[in-house]
């Protein structure tokens, strides 16, 4: 069914059974399954709502990035792990082993345009037996969990490139893309303030169920990164060298302060009374007070190079009162060469903004668009990947010291590792370049991985209980036993703890 007029009133249709909801921007599809009677447009009834999380509050699901949810015993579908894999609008075939074009723009191009432009830049949100995806081509879905089947659909007016927020029934995503104008170019390359972004720029609100679009609120330069919620209010960090607080429920700004330069692909995190994102040129990591978004501190290490400081999203750990972010640093131009470095900065107290270690991960080709790794925090330890090296680290969290390296498998000149990983049931999960990986958290060691279809970019698996929720950059959202992945998962976490 085609949408007529984003302006339309929100109507029900039932066709041969099947509900479809056409919303004011939403456009709703038929769902081939036989809803519940207690179910609302093929939304899940509350008793299967109840298995899931009940929001999700920033990217990664919390502020340690760790979307690892338990699911009660009677959820034995949840447990057994649910299969399916479900097309976006423009998918590329999940078995070709190559991206979009990539005869033309090779191997290295080739993946990142894909990603940027086609398929999924980020993970799944998973709410209430919903997943919620975003497509890099503009699209935002609402999926039931359990089947794959969409419920409905909304476009934006440029690409989404985030991990979709949702809190008291809103849906809550960015829009934005990586373009420069050349007067803009010209800024940053003499070091000058300069604003990212040439297309449309905004922040949406949908309801969650039926998609009908319930505010939106445009922005100066482009607002790629994905928002964050905490009491009534959405953050959100913009191209344009602001950080902004908007009501949830009008999308009315509350407060916006203009720290500079801009943030790409920083998601902001919250935590306690505190915003933390990060910008480039100048690159700093900002933390901000919640409530008034004065700045509290600002923090860099030295050497960071291109988007570095804006272009990757900080983890923070409360228990431990540190602030985690990485970047780019030491890039080489004759060499082509750079280094990741990642640090620990305080979060409060007396030495608030104060970095508390650094570590750097080595040195390897400069790979293309993102070229950091999102960090995840779990008991003491920093996982984060390099696409520099293609590999993945666990780190002390208390000194920076590494741990264990993973090289990661068929990463190609594109590199691979820019995701954060999961952890859940005694087992890191980790999903970069065409595979899926099972790693045991003590050692490093592989247990075992799967190749599940296209390839994936800065994508962080959502597990509640033996399903695993996640995308890809061919444009496929999927779902997957966490069994197909590795067979004694439910044994080894009963008996490994890390």
């Amino acid at each position: 069914m085609k949408q007529r007029s984003i302006r339309r009133r929100l109507a029900v249709v039932s066709i041969a059974g099947a509900a479809v909801v056409l919303g004011s921007t939403g456009v709703a599809l038929a769902s081939n399954d036989t809803p519940h009677s207690s179910e609302s447009h093929g939304a899940p009834n509350s008793a299967v709502a109840s298995q899931y999380p009940s929001s999700w509050s920033m990217y990664a699901g919390n502020s340690l990035h760790n979307p690892a949810y338990t699911a009660p015993a009677h959820a034995q579908g949840l447990m057994r792990g649910y299969y399916w894999n479900t097309p976006e609008v423009n998918a590329i075939p999940l078995s070709s082993s190559q991206a979009y074009d990539q005869s033309i723009l090779g191997l290295r191009g080739a993946p990142v345009k894909t990603t940027q432009m086609l398929g999924n830049s980020c993970g799944v949100t998973v709410v209430g037996g919903i997943v919620y995806a975003e497509e890099s081509s503009g699209w935002l879905y609402a999926i039931q969990a359990s089947t794959g089947k969409v419920i409905w659909k909304a476009q934006g007016n440029n690409a989404m490139m985030g991990n979709p927020i949702v809190a008291n029934g809103v849906v809550v995503t960015t829009t934005g893309d990586t373009g420069f104008s050349f007067s803009q170019v010209q800024k940053y390359a003499a070091h000058k303030p300069a604003i990212r972004g040439m297309g449309y720029a905004a922040v949406y609100g949908y309801n969650a169920k039926t998609g009908a679009l319930l505010w939106r609120q445009p922005a100066v330069g482009e607002e790629m990164a994905s928002p964050a919620y905490a009491n009534g209010l959405v953050y959100e960090g913009t191209g344009g060298g602001h950080v902004l607080a908007m009501d949830i429920k009008t999308g009315k700004i509350v407060w916006r302060t203009t720290v500079g330069g801009f943030d790409s692909m920083s998601s902001v995190a919250v935590s306690g009374n505190q915003v933390f994102a990060g910008f480039s040129n100048p690159n700093y990591l900002y933390a901000l007070n919640a409530q008034t978004g004065a700045v509290n501190w600002k923090a860099t290490v030295a050497g960071v190079a291109n988007t570095g400081m804006g272009d990757n999203s900080p983890s923070v750990d409360p228990k431990a009162n540190l602030v985690v972010q990485d970047s780019v640093v030491n890039a080489n131009p004759t060499t082509g060469t750079m280094n990741l470095e990642v640090w620990a900065v305080y979060a409060t107290g007396a030495n608030a903004g104060q970095i508390a270690w650094t570590q750097k991960l080595g040195v390897g080709p400069k790979p293309p668009a993102y070229k950091a790794g999102v960090t995840m925090i779990h008991n003491g330890t920093v996982y984060v990947g390099s696409p520099i090296t293609s590999s993945f680290y666990a780190l002390n969290e208390a000194t920076g010291a590494i741990k264990w390296s993973f090289p990661i498998s068929g990463a190609g000149p594109a590199g691979a590792g820019r995701g954060s990983a999961t952890y859940y049931h005694g087992i890191v999960w980790l999903a970069a370049g065409p595979k899926i990986y099972a790693i045991n958290p003590a050692n490093g060691a592989l247990l075992d991985s799967k190749v599940g279809g296209g390839r994936y970019g800065i994508v962080n698996p959502v597990i509640v209980g033996g399903t695993m929720f996640l995308d890809n950059s061919w444009g496929w959202v999927q779902a997957l036993p966490l069994s197909s992945i590795y067979s004694n998962w439910a044994n080894f976490g009963t008996t490994t703890k890390s």
